[in-house]
């Protein structure tokens, strides 16, 4: 095997050099539990799910139609109606995002 003109004692050099580098010694202490910090608590109430639901089909159902218009041989009702019932019922199943509600 060729080692692109390094020696084989050069190797384990470098690779003594590495695992010193990386042994238990320099792996940093695990950061202290921040039991002074309470947890935030998730809450998701259905109106809210449903809230957020009802507002991405209606958004997204306006895209579709939008889309649906500038598509030849695709109705463009029936392109909103699609994309309004699928994110209505994508976001009814998968709920607002953390952002959404933060």
């Amino acid at each position: 095997m060729h080692t692109g003109g390094m020696a084989d004692d050069d190797i384990e050099r470098l690779l003594r050099e590495v695992n010193a580098l990386n042994g238990p010694s320099q792996v940093p202490a695990p950061p202290a539990a921040a039991s002074s910090v309470p947890a935030k608590k998730e809450t998701s109430s259905a109106g809210g799910r449903l809230a957020f639901a009802v507002g991405s089909g209606a958004v997204l159902g306006a895209a579709g139609w939008f889309g649906g218009l500038l598509m030849p041989f695709v109705g463009s009702f029936s392109a909103g109606v699609g994309a309004a019932f699928g994110a209505f019922a994508a976001a009814l199943i998968a709920g607002p995002p953390r952002w959404f509600s933060s």
